[in-house]
């Protein structure tokens, strides 16, 4: 056998294009792929987000709250209101930050939030689901544990405005720390329709929680600040 080019042997076992590529293929399917390698392939992940994600949000934390709302009236005669309310300075009133927003003093209380809370909870999970909880997650934290201190000793706070204010916050501003004209513009209108909002976190009003409200809204502007990474929409 003569030496190839530059004094070396062609190789007899030498792997050209197309080892390892199924045979039974189409023209050109996998050339040059071991199929070992192809076999790891993971499919892509769905996206988390969109109209499905807004829709269910929306009207699972809707039928949530009105759920709730009547098994306290009528199971519990209204005592759920005390029982897992926020209450300020007490330790057992602690609970009341996981449970005080989806607890409701009356049914104009629960009207009142019902409309707002899932607008503003769909917005949130149409960009993403788990964006949506992490937000609420922030904002209940916030708003929860800065009304336990700051709150009046022997009251008890419950009611979905806190999230609803922190939610309404959230989509006003993130859209500045996204860069993200489309959020930006989104955040003015809502911020224009909803401006009477804005009364809710000064204490003008008797049997009100401004200091929800306003914590709330705190709450939302820091988790625009936190979450600004690996949003759809942008």
């Amino acid at each position: 056998m003569q030496p190839g080019p530059r004094g070396r042997r062609p190789d007899p076992y030498a792997r050209g294009p197309g080892y390892g590529a199924n045979p039974f293929a189409g023209p050109g399917a996998g050339a040059g792929v071991p199929a070992r390698r192809r076999t790891n392939a993971v499919a892509p992940r769905t996206a988390d987000g969109g109209i499905g994600s807004a829709l269910g949000t929306a009207i699972g934390f809707t039928v949530v709250t009105w759920a709730v709302f009547f098994i306290n009236q009528i199971v519990f005669l209204g005592g759920l209101n005390q029982l897992l309310g926020l209450r300020p300075l007490d330790t057992q009133g602690l609970w009341g930050i996981l449970f005080a927003p989806v607890l409701h003093a009356d049914m104009q209380h629960l009207m009142a939030n019902t409309v707002p809370a899932a607008l503003f909870a769909g917005l949130i999970a149409f960009t993403s689901k788990k964006l949506w909880w992490q937000v609420t997650a922030i904002v209940m934290v916030v708003s929860g544990v800065a009304t336990w201190f700051i709150g009046g000793v022997g009251t008890a706070h419950v009611g979905a405005s806190g999230l609803v204010y922190g939610w309404l916050a959230f989509l006003i501003v993130r859209g500045f720390y996204n860069r993200a004209p489309g959020q930006i513009l989104l955040g003015m209108i809502l911020g224009f329709g909803y401006s009477g909002l804005i009364w809710g976190v000064f204490p003008t009003e008797i049997g009100v929680s401004w200091q929800m409200h306003l914590f709330g809204a705190i709450g939302g502007i820091i988790a625009a600040s936190m979450l600004k990474r690996g949003r759809a929409g942008r």
